[in-house]
């Protein structure tokens, strides 16, 4: 008897041990789709922050050659908001050149460890680009 309940006890430990793995593993399918979904959801506006750039430079040359008062300020911040757009775009292919597609050298708790911190990266990159397009629209609306 003592036998058969260690047997048992050793086959529950491994299904056990089996079944955390499973949902670890799945868990880290969700999170990785999760990290996947954050870009595609600012993906189709890279475009948008090259155009949007354009506008910006081409209104801040427009100041710039203006002669009614002095623009000086403007300017500056215009091309700061120029390079903002710029930082978010090359922020976004940073981001995809060091994103692994393959983790299967890892294990299930380095895999979550290291897609909670791509998570968290391409946040940031989601971030930059809405606030530099919600920023530029917002200044070429006072124009």
């Amino acid at each position: 008897m003592k036998t058969v309940f260690k047997s048992f006890s050793v086959f529950a430990i491994f299904l056990f041990l089996f079944s955390c793995d499973e949902s670890k593993e799945e868990a880290n399918q969700r999170l990785r789709a999760e990290v996947i979904q954050i870009h595609d959801e600012v993906m189709p506006f890279m475009g948008d922050l090259k155009s949007l750039r354009k506008e910006i430079v081409a209104k801040a040359d427009e100041l710039k050659s203006s002669s009614e008062s002095d623009n000086t300020q403007k300017v500056q911040e215009l091309i700061l908001l120029a390079k903002q757009l710029d930082e978010a775009f090359d922020g976004m292919f940073v981001w995809m050149r060091q994103f692994k597609q393959s983790t299967d050298d890892m294990s299930e708790e380095e895999v979550e460890i290291y897609l909670l911190e791509q998570r968290e990266m391409v946040q940031k990159v989601h971030d930059d680009i809405t606030s530099a397009i919600e920023k530029a629209n917002s200044e070429l609306g006072k124009y």
